[in-house]
C-alpha cells in the first residue's frame, strides 16, 4: 500500500476491535503477540469482506465457535442458552467484520481511494483451512479477552485507476429493478455447463437431488463476491477426488501426475471466476455497476460457507459420471437493510424479515444440451495486445520529450516480444513485416498451469 500506511491500517484495526468489544459487548480485549497459541485451529467461525474498487484484498475475523456464541449473547443481550440456531450467530460475526472493514474502507476514502466491500460471508466448522489470498504480505493482529482469542488479517493491495465498475448515482429502487431482471438462473446453468465443456472437456448434467451414493470427504469450495450496486456471492464445490480430475483435464494430463493441493486450488479458482465473472457481465448488461473479489479457497471436511441473512443463495446441483458439483448463488434483493452497515459503529445488528426465494432448478436435462454448443462462446470479443518492451523514466526526462525523441526500451533487439489476451500472457513470438504491415509470428505458447497463476 501507497497512499496508506501499515501503522495507519493497524491503528485502525486494533482501535476499531477493542472499542467494539468494549461498547457493544463490555468485553476488554488487549492486543498480545500474534505467536502465542490461540486455540483457533478446533471449531472456529470466520468472517470474510472483500475490498473492490482501487483497493483489492480481503479481510478475516476468526474466533472460536464457543467465544462466537458468548459475543453474540452478549452484543443481543441475551442469555448463551437463549441461541437456537447459528443464523444469530453468523449475523454478529459478520456485523463486527462490517463494521472494521468499514473503517478501513473509510481511511482509504479519505486517503484518497476509491473502494466497495461486499456483503460478509461466514465460514464455520471444525475441519478446514482457507488458502490465502497471494496478492500482497498479509497484515496480522492477535487479541485475547480472558483466556479467549480473536485474530483479524487484512491482505490488499491498491490498485490506482481501477473505480469505473464501482461509481453508482442509482436510486435504491432502480438497482433492485434491474436486480430483478437478470435472469440468474440460466446465466448460472450456462456458465456451469460452458465452463466445464469447453475447458475440461467434460459433459455435465442438472440433478434435482444429490444421489445418495454421495459422500462429502474432503472438499474444496471456490468462492467470489459481488461488492457495488449488486452485493452477492457465488461459490461452487467439488469433492477433493473430482478436484484433482479437473486439475488433470485442464492440464492436459493425468490424475496421478497432479503432484499439489495448489494446483487443483488454482484450477476452482480459475473456474469460480470464470463462473462469477459471466454473472457479473449479465448484472453490467443490465446497467449495474459491481466488482467481482479475488477467488478464495477454503478446503476440509466439516465446514460451511454461507453469506449473512440478508442473502439468501439459491443451490444447484450437476453431475459429472459419478461426481456431484454444488453450486450456490445469491444478491442482496432489498437494499433498504442498510446497505452502509459498516458506518455503524456503535449500532446492533438489525433483525430483519427472512427473505424466501423459489429455489431455481433447470426445468430438464434437455434444456442443458442446447448450452453445450461451442457457437455460445465463440463470438466473444477478446482484447489482443502486444508489448515490445518497458522503459523507466524519470519525470525529468519524461518533460523533456518531443518530437524526434528515442525511447530506449529494455528489451533488446532479436528478443521476442509478449502477446496478452485480456491483459493475460497466453504467447510470445517475433515482429514481422508482411506487406507494409506489423505482424506477430508466435514462437511459444504460454502453458495453461502457467496462465491459471495469473488469477491468483
Amino acid at each position: 500500500m501507497e497512499k496508506i500506511t501499515d501503522d495507519a491500517i493497524r491503528k485502525t484495526i486494533t482501535s476499531t476491535i477493542i472499542e467494539t468489544f468494549d461498547s457493544m459487548m463490555s468485553m476488554p480485549l488487549e492486543s498480545v503477540d500474534g505467536s502465542v497459541p490461540t486455540g483457533l485451529d478446533d471449531s472456529r467461525m470466520v468472517g470474510a469482506i472483500h475490498f473492490g474498487g482501487e483497493v483489492v484484498g480481503v479481510m478475516s475475523f476468526n474466533l472460536s465457535a464457543a467465544f462466537a456464541k458468548m459475543v453474540t449473547a452478549a452484543m443481543l443481550g441475551i442469555e448463551i442458552d437463549e441461541i437456537k440456531s447459528t443464523d444469530p450467530i453468523n449475523d454478529v460475526i459478520g456485523e463486527i467484520a462490517n463494521i472494521v472493514a468499514g473503517n478501513l474502507k473509510t481511511e482509504f476514502l479519505d486517503a484518497g481511494l476509491t473502494c466497495v466491500i461486499s456483503t460478509p460471508s461466514i465460514t464455520s466448522g471444525s475441519h478446514f483451512n482457507i488458502d490465502p489470498v497471494d496478492i500482497a504480505p498479509p497484515v496480522k493482529f492477535t487479541f485475547r479477552h480472558q483466556n479467549d482469542y480473536v485474530r483479524v488479517e487484512l491482505c490488499a493491495k491498491e490498485e490506482i485507476g481501477a473505480k469505473e465498475d464501482i461509481m453508482s448515482d442509482l436510486s435504491s429502487d432502480v438497482i433492485m429493478e434491474r436486480i430483478a431482471g437478470v435472469d440468474i438462473k440460466t446465466a448460472i446453468v450456462n456458465s456451469v455447463i460452458d465452463v466445464f465443456y469447453t475447458m475440461l472437456d467434460m459433459e455435465v448434467a442438472s440433478i434435482q437431488q444429490v444421489p445418495e451414493s454421495f459422500t462429502e470427504e474432503m472438499r474444496t469450495v471456490g468462492s467470489v463476491t459481488f461488492a457495488g450496486e449488486v452485493d452477492g456471492m457465488f461459490n461452487i464445490q467439488v469433492n477433493d477426488d473430482f478436484g484433482r480430475e479437473m486439475t488433470a483435464a485442464m492440464l492436459g494430463m493425468e490424475v496421478a501426475e497432479v503432484e499439489s493441493d495448489e494446483a487443483v486450488y488454482d484450477v476452482i479458482r480459475e473456474v469460480s471466476n470464470i463462473i462469477g465473472g459471466n454473472l457479473k457481465s449479465n448484472f453490467v448488461d443490465a446497467g449495474l455497476s459491481c466488482v467481482l473479489s479475488t477467488p478464495s479457497i477454503t478446503n476440509g471436511r466439516d465446514f460451511k460457507v454461507s453469506p449473512t441473512h440478508v442473502i439468501k443463495p439459491t443451490r444447484f446441483l450437476f453431475s459429472h459420471k459419478d461426481s456431484v458439483i454444488i453450486v450456490e448463488a445469491g444478491v442482496k434483493r432489498d437494499k433498504s437493510d442498510s446497505t452502509e452497515a459498516a458506518d455503524k459503529t456503535t449500532a446492533k445488528p438489525a433483525r430483519s424479515e427472512t427473505i424466501q426465494e423459489t429455489v431455481l432448478m433447470p426445468d430438464t436435462d434437455n434444456e442443458m444440451n442446447q448450452f453445450k454448443n461451442l457457437g455460445l462462446v465463440m463470438d466473444i470479443p477478446l482484447q489482443v495486445t502486444v508489448e515490445l518492451g518497458h522503459s523507466r523514466k524519470r519525470i525529468n526526462d519524461v518533460l523533456k520529450m518531443g518530437p524526434g525523441s528515442v525511447v530506449e526500451l529494455e528489451q533488446m533487439e532479436g528478443e521476442p516480444v509478449d502477446i496478452l489476451i485480456n491483459q493475460t500472457l497466453i504467447a510470445k513470438g517475433f515482429v514481422v513485416v508482411e506487406k507494409e504491415k506489423y505482424g506477430i509470428r508466435i514462437s511459444e505458447i504460454v502453458s495453461r498451469k502457467e496462465r491459471m497463476k495469473s488469477i491468483r
